[in-house]
């Protein structure tokens, strides 16, 4: 896809990435274990590896994320509603005019909103924060310095999982946050 090439990812198969400031943008086209002969259809995977989240865990960030490096991690159409679940494929299907609306989803919602994200602050401006509901906003605030709203997110998500044995205690420090006692 020359559109990655042209905003200075690197492909390596079906993932594409790039580092931006302290972020690393990430985003791979993921075939569905059940597609069989002509017809099959993929996911796509967007995601943000911050500089800061590693560090807050006491880890160096790599150059270049994978899909595993990411801290925000969702399918595309998590961040954009007009984007499929999935995307189909078949014999009958005009590749040249499937790569070309791919292409265009694909800049409009997540290329072209990640070009002005350098940076955990920057992020914000997204809106794509709470896209993901556990864990990520928390951290994503304590970052930020936002202390007391990760306080609260981590108390709503260990509530939430009280019944599993989630306690705020263990919650905070799986999560590597460190508050000081209330």
């Amino acid at each position: 896809m020359p559109l990655f090439k042209e905003h200075g990812y690197r492909k390596t198969g079906c993932h594409f990435a790039r580092r931006h400031g302290t972020v690393g943008h990430y985003l791979n086209i993921q075939l569905s274990q059940w597609n069989q002969g002509a017809h099959g259809h993929f996911f796509v995977n967007a995601g943000v590896m911050f500089d800061d989240f590693k560090r807050l865990r006491g880890t160096e960030p790599p150059a270049l994320p994978k899909y595993g490096d990411c801290d925000f991690m969702v399918r595309l159409d998590a961040i954009d509603s007009t984007f499929p679940r999935w995307v189909d494929i078949d014999d009958s299907t005009n590749v040249e005019e499937k790569a070309a609306w791919l292409n265009e989803h694909i800049e409009k919602s997540f290329v072209v909103p990640l070009d002005a994200v350098s940076s955990t602050q920057a992020f914000a401006k997204t809106g794509w924060v709470n896209a993901i509901p556990w864990d990520f906003p928390a951290v994503f605030q304590y970052l930020l310095g936002e202390i007391e709203e990760s306080r609260r997110l981590v108390g709503v998500q260990a509530e939430r999982f009280a019944d599993r044995g989630c306690t705020f205690e263990a919650l905070a420090e799986s999560l590597h946050l460190r508050f000081k006692p209330a």
